[in-house]
C-alpha cells in the first residue's frame, strides 16, 4: 500500500507545487496590487491563518465519516474556489472577508488532510528520503511555475490567470482518486506528550516561515517594482539549485546523520535570514538572497517534516497529531505576519520582521535535536 500510495503522493505533490508556486506565492502581492497597503495585506494573510485555526475542529468529524483522502480532496475543491474569488477583491470589503473564510476553510481541510495522509502512508524507515523526493519535486516545479504565474497574472490578467490556476488545483486531485482512503477510528487518541512537543516545533516553524518566506516574498515583490513578471522570474531563477539541497538532507537523515543534517540546514537557514534582512532594499542583493533561500528552504522542510511525520506515526493518531500541531504553525505564522504588519504600519522597513525568524530557527533546531537524542528515536 505504502509504495503505491507514495507514488500517487509524489504525482499530487508535483501538481500542487505548481499551484502554490504559480498562484499561492502571488496572493499577498496581488492584494497589494488591488489596493491594500503591505501592512493590511499581511494582516489579511494572518486572518486567513487564524480562520484556519478556528475552523480546524471541522476536520475531525469529516475524517471520521468520509476518510482522510476525502478531507484532502474536499480541501482541493474549496481552494480552487478561493482562487476564482481573488480577482474580484478591490480593497477592504465583504468580498475580502468572504475570501478570508473560504481560503481558510479550504486550506485547513487540505493541509491537515495532506500531512495526516502522508504520515499514514509513508514508510518510517525511509521517511526522510520520501519527504526529500517530495521537496525535490516541489523545487523542480518551482523553476517553471513562478514564470507561468507571473505571465498569467501580468499578461493574461488576474481573471484568466487565477481561473487557470484554479483548474490546475482541481487537476491536482486526479492522482489521489484511486488511492486508499484511511478512516480515522473515533476511539483513538494521540499521545499528549508527543502532541505538545510537535506543537512547539510547529509554532517555531510557523514563526520562521512567516518571517523568512511570507514577509520576505512581499519585500521582494515591492523591491522588484510590484511586477508579477519580475517576481515570478526571480523565484524561477532561485529554484534551480533547490532540488539538490532537498535530496542531500534526506540522505543524511536516513543515513543516521540526523544531527549533522539539522546543523547544516538550520545553520544555513540562520545565515540566509540575516542576509535577507540586509538585502531586501536593492534588487540585485535581493535576488542573490532569494537564490540562497531557495537552496536552503527544501533542506529546512525535509529536516523538519521527516521527524514530524515520524512523530505523527508514533502518536498513534496521525490526524489528531496534525490537527493539534498545525494549529501551532498557524499561530506562529500569523504572529509573524501581524508583527510585521504592525512594524510596517509604524513606518519601519522589513529588516526587523525578517530578523524575527532567527529566534525561530534556533528554537526549531533545539527542539528537533532533543527529539533525536531520545533513545527510542535513535
Amino acid at each position: 500500500m505504502a509504495f503505491t500510495t507514495i507514488r500517487r503522493i509524489y504525482a499530487h505533490a508535483g501538481l500542487q507545487s505548481f499551484v502554490e508556486a504559480s498562484g499561492g506565492l502571488f496572493v499577498v502581492g496581488f492584494l497589494v496590487k488591488q489596493g491594500l497597503s503591505p501592512s493590511f495585506a499581511l494582516a489579511t494573510f494572518a486572518l486567513i491563518l487564524l480562520s484556519r485555526f478556528a475552523l480546524r475542529a471541522a476536520v475531525l468529524p469529516l475524517a471520521h465519516r468520509y476518510g482522510l483522502r476525502s478531507v484532502l480532496l474536499l480541501g482541493v475543491q474549496i481552494r480552487a474556489a478561493s482562487f476564482i474569488m481573488l480577482p474580484f477583491i478591490s480593497g477592504l470589503g465583504p468580498i475580502l472577508v468572504t475570501y478570508i473564510l473560504v481560503s481558510g476553510l479550504g486550506s485547513v481541510l487540505y493541509w491537515t488532510g495532506y500531512h495526516a495522509y502522508v504520515s499514514a502512508a509513508g514508510d518510517n524507515a525511509a521517511m526522510a528520503r520520501q519527504v526529500s523526493i517530495q521537496q525535490a519535486v516541489t523545487a523542480t516545479v518551482g523553476i517553471v511555475a513562478p514564470v507561468v504565474g507571473g505571465l498569467l497574472l501580468g499578461w493574461a490578467g488576474p481573471l484568466a490567470g487565477f481561473a487557470i490556476i484554479a483548474v490546475i488545483q482541481l487537476l491536482a486531485a486526479a492522482p489521489l482518486l484511486g488511492a486508499p482512503n484511511p478512516v480515522i477510528d473515533p476511539g483513538t487518541r494521540a499521545d499528549p506528550a508527543i502532541v505538545r512537543f510537535g506543537r512547539r516545533v510547529y509554532f517555531a516553524e510557523g514563526l520562521q516561515s512567516g518571517s523568512s518566506v511570507v514577509v520576505w516574498n512581499l519585500a521582494l515583490f515591492v523591491t522588484l517594482g510590484q511586477s508579477f513578471e519580475n517576481f515570478g522570474g526571480a523565484l524561477a531563477l532561485a529554484g534551480i539549485g533547490a532540488a539538490a539541497g532537498s535530496l542531500l538532507i534526506g540522505r543524511l537523515i536516513d543515513g543516521g546523520r540526523a544531527n549533522h543534517s539539522l546543523t547544516l540546514a538550520y545553520g544555513l537557514g540562520g545565515i540566509v535570514i540575516a542576509i535577507k534582512a540586509l538585502a531586501w532594499e536593492l534588487p540585485l542583493p535581493a535576488l542573490v538572497a532569494t537564490a540562497l533561500g531557495a537552496l536552503v528552504t527544501p533542506m529546512l522542510a525535509t529536516a523538519m517534516l521527516s521527524p514530524l511525520y515520524a512523530m505523527a506515526q508514533r502518536s498513534q493518531c496521525t490526524l489528531r497529531f496534525n490537527m493539534a500541531t498545525e494549529g501551532g504553525w498557524d499561530l506562529g505564522c500569523s504572529t509573524a505576519a501581524l508583527v510585521a504588519a504592525t512594524i510596517l504600519h509604524l513606518g519601519f522597513g522589513y529588516t526587523l520582521p525578517i530578523l524575527l525568524g532567527l529566534g525561530a530557527i534556533g528554537a526549531i533546531w533545539w527542539g528537533l535535536a532533543q527529539w533525536y537524542r531520545q533513545p527510542s528515536t535513535a
